[in-house]
């Protein structure tokens, strides 16, 4: 009974994660450079940590793809397109790509 409990709460957290933008445990990373307009379009990019965590141990990426502390590591578009940091595992065979079609999965605009 509590195992089924303890899975509807997950499943639950999980089907709403995507309309709630940043939870507590994410991680927001604030763009650099552009005008009000492109910031509109493309927000701050949020890392869901918790969802990560649940199906990974910490060292599946740090200190390997990120350091510990959030924002040392730079994450940008050019190094997505070489295959490192997020892209080294949403490359569209282990998890979704980074695709222009996909901006949206990380890029969460707030703004109804």
């Amino acid at each position: 009974m509590r195992t089924n409990n303890l899975i509807s709460v997950y499943l639950f957290l999980l089907a709403i994660s995507s309309t709630l933008g940043a939870a507590p445990g994410d991680i927001q990373y604030e763009r650099e450079g552009g005008d009000a307009e492109e910031l509109k379009t493309f927000p701050p990019s949020i890392f869901p940590h918790w969802i990560h965590r649940i199906n990974y141990r910490c060292d599946a990426c740090h200190n390997k793809l990120f350091e510990m502390k959030t924002g040392t590591t730079p994450i940008n578009k050019d190094l997505m397109k070489e295959g490192k940091v997020c892209a080294v595992c949403h490359n569209g065979k282990q998890a979704f790509d980074d695709g222009f079609e996909n901006c949206n999965r990380c890029h969460i605009n707030d703004e109804k």
